[in-house]
């Protein structure tokens, strides 16, 4: 019998975090799913971890190879294996909260119109401490408006995502063009076939870390994003604002990632972590005026505020 849920994993070497990563799945109360994990050609211990859970719970369908193809690849590999109505995705360095899937087939249950539901997600450091929630847009026009506007950043927290096998297939998946902004160019695509919505409320731990896309990737992922705008409006027959990608793209180093943790840390009520990420953006860039005024404002903050 097909599950409802095929929730698909992407690894490449995230041992670190992979272990909580697949628990929070396990651990699910909506039980109706296969977990689908790829090991991308990891080299570090990600694939003893994903055979340990495998042998234990025989919802887990586990892929392997020792090459890496790359994440669009391996996104494209788990639609191919994926049985249930919906692909739930979810990346190897996060956490799903335990209602996670429950709330979202509620929420689609009482909405069927819609072929991709979002939710709102929880910032946390590589170490899982909570910095802010991260604010979404929420209809599928503010979706759709926000995307098409080149921002940075989707308008979904992409694994918090649960997309309709159907509607991911009838797009063809995954773009190989596109590998550092497939999903930005996902749900471009997906918007001119469907509906899109974002469910209010955390259901996903997301882990910020230097190991990321969005850290180690910057550039070539802001690329991507005008890459993905660009056939959108050629598609749509729509002229592209000709300002669309006039800002500069910033240089996300180190320093200027402490100094944003430590923003959102403050933004979300975290004084300590917001002093301590604003004393080491200082330590690396101890002539950067912005982190000083970030390290100001963390250390004029009432801790009971």
């Amino acid at each position: 019998m097909k599950p409802r849920i095929s929730c698909v994993m992407p690894v490449y070497n995230t041992a670190v975090y992979l272990a909580e990563a697949i628990e929070s799945i396990l651990c699910q109360t909506f039980d109706d799913f296969e977990l689908v994990i790829s090991n991308d050609g990891s080299q570090d211990e990600s694939s003893e971890i994903i055979a340990r859970y495998a042998a234990k719970d025989p919802r887990i369908v586990s892929l392997s190879r020792t090459e890496n193809r790359g994440l669009v690849f391996t996104r494209n590999e788990l639609l191919d294996h994926s049985r249930g109505e919906w692909v739930a995705t979810m990346d190897s360095d996060d956490i799903s909260l335990p209602d996670r899937f429950e709330r979202q087939i509620s929420f689609i249950n009482a909405n069927p119109g819609y072929d991709v539901i979002g939710s709102e997600a929880m910032l946390i450091d590589p170490d899982g401490h909570p910095m802010c929630a991260m604010g979404v847009e929420l209809t599928h026009d503010e979706i759709d408006a926000w995307h098409m506007a080149g921002s940075t950043g989707t308008a979904f927290v992409s694994p918090t995502s649960m997309i309709r096998t159907d509607a991911l297939r009838a797009v063809n998946g995954y773009r190989e063009h596109n590998g550092c902004a497939e999903d930005y160019d996902l749900f471009l695509r997906l918007a001119e076939k469907g509906k899109l919505r974002t469910m209010p409320g955390v259901l996903l731990l997301y882990r910020q870390h230097f190991g990321s896309l969005g850290y180690d990737s910057n550039r070539e992922q802001r690329n991507g994003i005008r890459w993905a705008v660009e056939d959108a409006y050629k598609r749509r027959g729509e002229p592209m604002p000709e300002d669309l990608f006039d800002e500069p793209i910033p240089n996300r180093t180190e320093s200027y990632a402490y100094r944003q943790w430590s923003e959102w840390s403050l933004r979300g009520g975290n004084v300590d972590s917001a002093r301590h990420y604003g004393w080491k953006a200082i330590a690396l860039a101890p002539w950067s005026p912005r982190g000083w005024r970030a390290l100001a404002r963390a250390w004029t903050t009432n801790d009971a505020a």
